[in-house]
């Protein structure tokens, strides 16, 4: 088999861009019990991507905004929901954000990828109270523009490693040496993968779209290595945020949740469905169909189960209700419309125990938009 000395990138997370107030379409299948409430609105600029983490350490989820052209902000929670601006800039035409704990020291920090690529990757610190100071040394990454990032501990050592998509559609991994200082790892990987333990041997595998169709399964066998270990005949639409993993039948393993629409296409979401030890079917097709869109996996109704957010290039944007089977029932919710949205974060935003959205708005040039979870 095919082996692969080191191993890309990214995961990514969530997706909304919404206008105008929630409407329900008669045409789809019976309105699901979910609703959201749109609350407020952050920010003048494009924003590619909005990452949450409690920055600040006060028990609330605060908003990283990764924006382009102009700097990235970091806006903090009030603890109910709603937004001030802190005023630090992080760096001009962010495209992709990772928040985790890189240098060991308890808070959370950042890692933010540039579109330009003159401008390289760079890890920011945390003092605790939600301060952040640029590292002095960066990735290095100045001959390829990023994308996205996402973050894992790839060697079990007890740190964040990180893995960054890039434009040309390959990845690259880097070693966090425990400091936040990071260093790469071999050889590229082409395609945009997922990245999660898919054979349920506690190690870090992947799943990656690949341009040219299907998707490709990585499996770790140790020492930074991974082994082809299956291809997916599939459809997807190959855009960042356009799949997510997760156990959407509720049988303990990571499935895998991708669009595969297009600009002017509508078709079925791809579920493939993970056996437990990383092999893949194809389920029976949901019961909607949706343009290019992103995908992200949340609780949204609190019944146990994998609801999916699809935030659409073209149209209005989805919510899908897990069926309690693995599959997905439209819920007739649409939230405003969508001309190209960014990469929206997903947590309770104000604390009353429920999954929230902060929508990040692209294509439109902000403002930003926080969506508070209603449903009863």
């Amino acid at each position: 088999m095919k082996r692969h000395s080191l191993f890309p990138n990214i995961v990514l997370g969530l997706v909304l861009f919404a206008l105008g107030a929630v409407c329900q379409d008669a045409s789809q299948d019976a309105l699901q019990d979910v609703s959201f409430l749109l609350d407020g609105s952050y920010g003048s600029t494009a924003t590619f991507q909005v990452s949450l983490g409690d920055l600040d350490q006060d028990g609330d989820l605060d908003a990283v905004f990764a924006n382009m052209p102009t700097q990235s902000e970091i806006w903090m929670n009030d603890g109910s929901g709603h937004f001030f601006n802190s005023y630090q800039r992080l760096g001009d035409s962010a495209h992709g954000v990772g928040i985790g704990d890189l240098d060991g020291d308890g808070d959370l920090d950042l890692l933010i990828t540039r579109a330009s690529s003159s401008v390289p990757t760079r890890v920011y610190f945390n003092n605790g109270l939600g301060l952040f100071t640029a590292a002095n040394e960066d990735l290095g990454d100045t001959s390829r523009s990023g994308n996205f990032v996402s973050l894992f501990d790839l060697e079990g050592d007890g740190d964040l490693d990180a893995g960054i998509y890039y434009s040309d559609r390959s990845s690259r991994v880097y070693i966090n040496d425990g400091s936040g200082q990071f260093n790469p790892l071999g050889t590229q990987i082409p395609g945009l993968p997922a990245w999660g333990d898919l054979d349920g041997d506690g190690d870090v595998d992947a799943v990656a779209q690949q341009f040219s169709g299907g998707y490709l399964v990585l499996l770790s066998v140790g020492n930074n290595l991974f082994e082809e270990a299956a291809s997916v005949n599939a459809p997807h639409s190959f855009i960042p945020g356009g799949m997510e993993l997760g156990d959407i039948d509720n049988d303990g393993d990571l499935d895998l949740v991708s669009a595969n629409g297009g600009f002017s296409l509508e078709s079925p979401l791809a579920l493939l469905i993970n056996d437990g030890t990383g092999h893949f079917t194809s389920a029976s097709e949901p019961r909607f169909r949706v343009g290019m869109a992103r995908v992200t996996l949340g609780d949204f109704n609190g019944d146990g189960t994998l609801d999916v957010f699809l935030g659409c290039h073209e149209n209005v944007n989805v919510i899908g209700v897990n069926d309690g089977n693995g599959g997905y029932i439209d819920s007739g919710l649409r939230l405003g419309l969508a001309e190209m949205e960014g990469v929206s974060g997903i947590g309770d935003l104000d604390g009353d125990g429920d999954l929230d959205l902060f929508v990040a708005i692209y294509g439109q040039g902000g403002p930003n938009q926080v969506w508070l979870n209603t449903t009863e």
